[in-house]
C-alpha cells in the first residue's frame, strides 16, 4: 500500500433518539438560529418536522425555513438559501439539512454560497475556487442513498446550461440518523437509495489492480450488507434490524474507508449525471441501475480490472463465473422493481446522441476514471446496450 491519509471529521449519530442529540451538538456550539431546509412535505406527514422543530425549540434554537428541494437539486433553490444567509437581518448561524441526499447537498452549496461575494455556481465550474469558510452544517437524514451526511460532495443542477456537476465542499458537523423514519418511505426511493450505494462501493472497487485486501474486502462486506439488508427490508419495511444495518452501509459506503487506497473508476455516475441532465425528472438512483447494467459486462470484456471482476463475483454472488455473477445483480435489480433499460426511463434512442455530447462536455472537469477515459464512440456504446440497440 502506498502512503495515504484518512481523515472523516463527522460526528454521526445512528439511533431513534438521534435528532434530540443533534439539538444538543447545535446548541453546544452556541448557535442560536439555523436555517431549515427541506424537500417535500412527506416530513410534516411522518412527524419529523415536528420533532426537529421541538428538539431545537428544547434548546431555545430558532429558525427560517426554506421548502422545495426537489430531487437532482437546481442551482435556482441553492440561491434562495444563500439570499436567506447573506440576509443580515434574519441571523442565521448555520444551515440544517433535513432530508435526503438533494437536501444535503443543496445544504452544502448554501454554507459555502453565504460565505463568498459571487454565486456559488463559479464553483461548481471551476471558475472560483471552494472557499475555507463555510457555515456549519447539520443533517437530518431521511433518506439513505448518497451518503452525502457523511463526507464532502454535493451535485447541483442547472438545467438552462444543461449542466449537473459536482463539487467537493465541506463536511457536515453532525448528521443524526434514525432508521425508524425511513419505515414510511416509498419502496421506489428506497430502491434508489440502494441503487446508489452499492454504484458508490462497485465504482470504488473496480480500479485499477491492486492488492489493497483491506479495504476490497471491507468494500465487498459492505455490498453484500446492502443487497442481505433490503431483502429483509423488502419483506418487512418496519424491521428495524435490517434498516439500522441498512443505513450505515449507505453512510459507509462513501465515507471514504470503502475506497482507501484504491482508484476508483466514476463512469457510471457520470453517465447517469449526463442522463439526469438532459431530463431532470428521472431519479439518480433509477439512472445509476440502467447505466450499471449495460457498462461493467463492457467494462468486464476490456480486461482493465485484474483479478477484481473475479473477487467480486466470488465473495457477493457466490459464483466464480462473473457472467453469472453479472446476470445475478441483474435479477437483483429486476427483484428490487429497478428500471433495467434506456426505454424504462422514458428515453428514447434518438436521445442518446445529445446525452453523449453532455457526458464528453463533464470529461473537462477531470478525470473521472484511471482505467478508462471514456471517447464519444465508448459512451454511445454503453448508452445503446442500454437501449438494447447493441450487445456486449
Amino acid at each position: 500500500m502506498s502512503t495515504i491519509t484518512f481523515c472523516n471529521t463527522v460526528k454521526y449519530i445512528l439511533g431513534e433518539d438521534s435528532i434530540n442529540q443533534l439539538a444538543e451538538e447545535i446548541s453546544k456550539a452556541e448557535i442560536k438560529k439555523v436555517l431549515l431546509l427541506f424537500g417535500g412535505g412527506s416530513v410534516k406527514g411522518n412527524g419529523v418536522y415536528d420533532r426537529v422543530k421541538k428538539a431545537l425549540e428544547s434548546k431555545s434554537i430558532a429558525s427560517e425555513e426554506l421548502w422545495g428541494i426537489q430531487p437532482n437539486p437546481l442551482i435556482s433553490k441553492v440561491r434562495e438559501g444563500v439570499a436567506i444567509c447573506k440576509d443580515s437581518s434574519k441571523h442565521v448561524e448555520a444551515v440544517v439539512a433535513v432530508g435526503g441526499g438533494s437536501v444535503i447537498d443543496s445544504a452544502k452549496a448554501i454554507c459555502t454560497g453565504a460565505k463568498i461575494t459571487e454565486d456559488v455556481w463559479k464553483c461548481f465550474k471551476r471558475e472560483l475556487p471552494t472557499p475555507e469558510d463555510h457555515l456549519p452544517l447539520y443533517t437530518v437524514l431521511t433518506l439513505s442513498a448518497t451518503a452525502s451526511e457523511v463526507d464532502t460532495g454535493g451535485v447541483v443542477s442547472n438545467p438552462e446550461e444543461h449542466e449537473k456537476l459536482g463539487l467537493f465542499m465541506h463536511y457536515p458537523v453532525a448528521s443524526a440518523v434514525d432508521p425508524s423514519i425511513q419505515f414510511s418511505l416509498p419502496w421506489r426511493q428506497v430502491m434508489c437509495g440502494a441503487v446508489d450505494s452499492l454504484s458508490h462501493l462497485m465504482e470504488e472497487y473496480f480500479s485499477t489492480d491492486n492488492k489493497n485486501i483491506t479495504t476490497r474486502q471491507i468494500n465487498l462486506a459492505l455490498q453484500k450488507s446492502i443487497i442481505r439488508s433490503m431483502e429483509r427490508i423488502k419483506a418487512d419495511k418496519t424491521d428495524l434490524e435490517a434498516r439500522t444495518n441498512f443505513c450505515w452501509a449507505v453512510s459507509m459506503a462513501l465515507q471514504g474507508i470503502p475506497a482507501f487506497g484504491l482508484s476508483g473508476d466514476w463512469n457510471v455516475h457520470w453517465i447517469e449525471h449526463s442522463i439526469s441532465a438532459f431530463n431532470d425528472k428521472i431519479a439518480h438512483g433509477e439512472g445509476l441501475a440502467v447505466v450499471s447494467l449495460a457498462y461493467y459486462p463492457w467494462l468486464y470484456k476490456k480486461g482493465l480490472c485484474g483479478d477484481m471482476f473475479e473477487d467480486w463475483a466470488e465473495t457477493v454472488w457466490g459464483t466464480k463465473d462473473v457472467k453469472e455473477a453479472l446476470q445475478k445483480m441483474r435479477e437483483l435489480y429486476v427483484f428490487w422493481e429497478a428500471p433495467l433499460s434506456l426505454q424504462d426511463l422514458k428515453l428514447k434512442p434518438e436521445d442518446i446522441e445529445t446525452i453523449v455530447q453532455i457526458e464528453q462536455k463533464h470529461q473537462k472537469w477531470g478525470a473521472l476514471s484511471p482505467l478508462i477515459k471514456l471517447s464519444a464512440e465508448d459512451t454511445r456504446t454503453v448508452l445503446q446496450i442500454a437501449a438494447g440497440i447493441s450487445s456486449v
